[in-house]
């Protein structure tokens, strides 16, 4: 199948058909492109996953505009998206339970929605910095210990001070 061809029947353009092929990506058939990238692809930085259906129109940004989008692309993912103990910390005090892995797809889940809306306010579609965690899955070297320390995390016995600051913080 020509490159254009599978481009066009998996909404991409035909450079990234190719730079899938230099990895591996079979081109013989739409079936085998998709069940590879199902495979091999991080489905966070793909199109299908897109929420607002963003099409990566690109617009001209002055140079405060590029240190916004640059803050808000690589910056804040770094602060916010690769601290999942954070947010299993956050989920075991309010009462949530919940496993590690769960708070990895949530950790995902929330990385997705914040760059659909970084996107709608940039008005364009922009490469995010990924971090170690957010890449992290069962096959990578850095899972157990991040699924170890997450379980730690989320099975510590919260002392009688952050209990009661729980408390006074849920009556707000």
């Amino acid at each position: 199948m020509e490159s254009k061809e599978l481009a066009r029947l998996l909404g991409i353009s035909h450079q990234m058909v190719n730079r899938l092929k230099k990895r591996g990506m079979p081109t013989d058939s739409l079936t085998s492109a998709i069940d590879w990238r199902k495979r091999n692809l991080d489905l966070t930085q793909t199109k299908s996953w897109r929420i607002d259906g963003n099409k990566g129109v690109k617009l001209g940004f002055n140079s405060a505009q590029n240190e916004t989008a640059k803050t808000l692309t690589k910056v804040m993912p770094e602060l916010w998206f690769d601290q999942a103990g954070y947010l299993a910390t956050a989920l075991r005090e309010s009462g949530v339970q919940i496993t590690a892995e769960q708070v990895m797809e949530a950790q995902h889940y929330l990385f997705l929605m914040y760059m659909s809306l970084v996107d709608e306010y940039l008005k364009c579609e922009n490469h995010y910095q990924s971090t170690p965690i957010l890449v992290a899955n069962p096959e990578s070297e850095i899972w157990p210990s991040l699924m170890a320390r997450l379980n730690q995390i989320l099975s510590e016995e919260l002392t009688p001070r952050e209990f009661s600051d729980c408390e006074a913080s849920s009556h707000h």
